[in-house]
C-alpha cells in the first residue's frame, strides 16, 4: 500500500544520508591505509584459518567488523540515497533498507529479515520463500532463500571483481596494503549465506523450547546484540574477502572525498 512522504519522512532521509555519507569518509580515512584490514590476522595475511581459535581471535574479529561496517554503510547509503530521491520525486514514503544491523539487532532472524538490506529481504520472501513455503515447510524455505541469496552474490563477485581484472590503486598512498596477486575463493560467498540460512533454522527451533526463550530475555540488550552478531562475523571475511583483497573498495574511493596521508 502506497503512502505518501511527508516533510518529516523526506527530512529523516536526508539526515540518514548525510550522516551514512560522513560515517563512510570516517571509516575510509581510518582504514584505507590498510586496505581495511588494520590488524595482522591470519586472514589478512592470507593465511588459512583451520581452528575455532582462529575464527575467535580478537584481530581476525577487529577486521571483520570493520568489513561489516564498511558493507553495512555503503548498502545503507544506496538504500537511503534512493529513498529519498523517490520521497522527492514521486512524493510516495520509500522503506528504509539499512536499519543499524550489526549494532543493532537482537536476533539472527531480525538481523537478516528486518533490519539488513530490507528490500533485498522482500524481493527473496517473495520470489523465493512463499513459492517453497507452497511446497515445503517454512525451515526449507529459509533456507532456500539464503542459498539464493549466496548464488546472487556469487554472481556479483564475478561480475564486479572479475577473476581476469588487472587490479589498480590510484594513489600509492591509498590501500597501499593490496595485495594484487591474490584469487578470490569461489564459492566463499555461497557459504556465507547458508551458514546463515542454517543458523536462522537452528533460530527457529530453538526458539519453541521454553528454557531457550527465558534465557534470551533474561540477558541484557547488549549482550543479545553482540550473541547476535558473532553468530556471523567470524566468517565475515568469507563474504568480504573477494571484495576487500581485490580492491573493489580502493575503486570504490574514486567517488568520496576522504582524508589520507600523502606524504
Amino acid at each position: 500500500q502506497r503512502v505518501m512522504a511527508t516533510s518529516q519522512d523526506i527530512r529523516r532521509s536526508l539526515i540518514g544520508t548525510t550522516k551514512t555519507l560522513i560515517t563512510i569518509l570516517i571509516l575510509m580515512s581510518l582504514f584505507s591505509p590498510y586496505n581495511y584490514e588494520p590488524f595482522q590476522s591470519m586472514n589478512a595475511r592470507e593465511e588459512s584459518l583451520s581452528s575455532i581459535r582462529d575464527y575467535l581471535d580478537m584481530k581476525h574479529l577487529g577486521n571483520c567488523f570493520i568489513t561489516a561496517m564498511m558493507f553495512q554503510q555503503l548498502v545503507g547509503l544506496f538504500g537511503s540515497a534512493t529513498a529519498l530521491t523517490i520521497e522527492v520525486m514521486t512524493g510516495y514514503r520509500a522503506v528504509e533498507s539499512m536499519r543499524n544491523p550489526v549494532m543493532e539487532a537482537t536476533s539472527p532472524s531480525d538481523f537478516w529479515g528486518r533490519r539488513w538490506n530490507v528490500a533485498v529481504h522482500g524481493v527473496l520472501k517473495r520470489g523465493v520463500f512463499q513459492p517453497v513455503r507452497r511446497f515445503s515447510s517454512s525451515f526449507v524455505a529459509a533456507l532456500m532463500a539464503f542459498i539464493a541469496s549466496g548464488l546472487f552474490h556469487e554472481y556479483l563477485v564475478h561480475l564486479t571483481v572479475m577473476y581476469n581484472k588487472e587490479p589498480r590503486v590510484a594513489d600509492d598512498n591509498v590501500c597501499n596494503a593490496l595485495n594484487t596477486d591474490y584469487k578470490p575463493q569461489l564459492g566463499s560467498n555461497m557459504a556465507f549465506f547458508a551458514w546463515n540460512g542454517v543458523i536462522m533454522v537452528t533460530e527457529k527451533l530453538l526458539g519453541r523450547n521454553r528454557v531457550m526463550q527465558s534465557f534470551g530475555s533474561t540477558l541484557p540488550r547488549f549482550m543479545v546484540v553482540f550473541l547476535t552478531i558473532m553468530t556471523a562475523l567470524p566468517l565475515a571475511h568469507w563474504f568480504g574477502n573477494p571484495y576487500i583483497k581485490r580492491g573493489l573498495l580502493c575503486d570504490f574511493q574514486e567517488g568520496y572525498l576522504f582524508v589520507t596521508k600523502i606524504a
